[in-house]
């Protein structure tokens, strides 16, 4: 526990993760009240997760690669010898930060809304919670900071505009692009095929890299 306080503590301790987290607050209380159309919670909780979703997997790319980008790994696993204990603490601290922003954000929601469905909370918060491990598992892959980031959002819009755009590559899209399958989850009454939807791409951009980010964080050379 003590491990991934630390680890939390790095993740928000610096100039930038504070400009970060002030600009999505800022986003997140502004983004309800400015929401054109019905004003539903499930449409104020969608505006209102959407800064949190696309800005903040940019501090999970940051908690693992700063490190390694300034080159102050080897000082951390000289305390902490045992590489798979800091990455699992660095993971614990995203998903404590991608659970507080969800929160957050969908006290807003419920704050204009004046109500709340608690089905479509908890299926938001399980897609802020992919989202910032999508950009964990990036960090992991790439261990390195500006690179991460790139990779983060460009790789995810290139395969979904590739599937829009090459009608061929639709049906896979349909179940490979997260940012498709995770709309339904906005709503309430979601479908067993749009389930299996949605894990299927997560399986892709969540699952997958994060377990090939941990091999190659248990491998990679410290210097």
């Amino acid at each position: 526990m003590n491990l991934v306080l630390v680890e939390l503590r790095k993740a928000v301790d610096t100039r930038a993760a504070r400009w970060l987290l002030a600009t999505v607050a800022v986003l997140t209380v502004t983004a309800p009240l400015v929401q054109t159309g019905a004003r539903t919670f499930p449409d104020l909780a969608a505006a209102a997760q959407l800064p949190v979703s696309i800005l903040l997997p940019v501090l999970a790319v940051l908690s693992v690669t700063s490190e390694w980008s300034q080159r102050t790994a080897l000082t951390t696993f000289a305390l902490v010898p045992r590489r798979h204990r800091v990455v699992l603490a660095k993971l614990a601290a995203v998903t404590l930060l991608g659970l507080a922003a969800a929160l957050f954000a969908l006290g807003c929601a419920a704050a204009f809304a004046g109500a709340v469905d608690l089905t479509v909370a908890g299926q938001l918060v399980l897609v802020e919670l992919a989202t910032m491990l999508c950009g964990f598992g990036f960090g992991l892959l790439v261990l390195a900071s500006a690179p991460g980031v790139a990779a983060y959002y460009v790789l995810p819009i290139a395969w979904a505009a590739a599937g829009r755009l090459v009608p061929a590559l639709d049906p896979a899209a349909s179940w490979l692009d997260l940012s498709r399958t995770r709309v339904p989850l906005a709503t309430t009454n979601v479908s067993a095929d749009e389930w299996a939807r949605f894990g299927a791409s997560a399986a892709l951009w969540v699952a997958l890299p994060v377990l090939l980010g941990l091999l190659r964080t248990a491998r990679a050379d410290v210097r």
